[in-house]
């Protein structure tokens, strides 16, 4: 230890320097390889959030069908507002034996895989349903 100890000060300088280098790549490796890992481990165990785009039971996404929904056929559906950027879906009718036209007013009851299943409004607002 004497012997660094009695080395010039840009010797003293440049050992700190890299000390201080290796020192944070230990640390950067150590975070990135074990500790985010873990964090998004234990974020999908603990978040009881399911992979679909689906509202909350309480609230309705509302929509227009851009294409006709033929009877057990696909349509689209175009959602605007519910603070989400213009979206299209395909669309099925919710009731199998319902075709709905190009052009009527939809909620969507509920999305899977994609695929929007949607009934006729009646009387719905412009942007959901509480």
């Amino acid at each position: 230890m004497e012997a660094l100890l009695n080395q010039p000060w840009w010797v003293l300088a440049l050992v700190g320097i890299l000390v201080a280098i290796v020192g944070g790549a230990f640390v950067w490796a150590l975070f990135s390889l074990v500790a985010l890992p873990i964090l998004a481990a234990l974020s999908r165990l603990f978040c009881g959030v399911d992979n679909s785009t689906a509202e909350s039971a309480k609230r309705y996404l509302v929509g227009t069908t851009s294409l006709t929904i033929p009877v057990g056929g696909l349509g689209e559906v175009m959602v605007t507002g519910n603070g989400r950027a213009r979206q299209t879906y395909a669309a099925r009718a919710y009731d199998a034996g319902t075709r709905i036209a190009q052009g009527t007013r939809v909620v969507v009851i509920e999305l899977k895989e994609g695929v929007a299943y949607v009934q006729p409004a009646q009387g719905a607002p412009d942007k959901e349903l509480e």
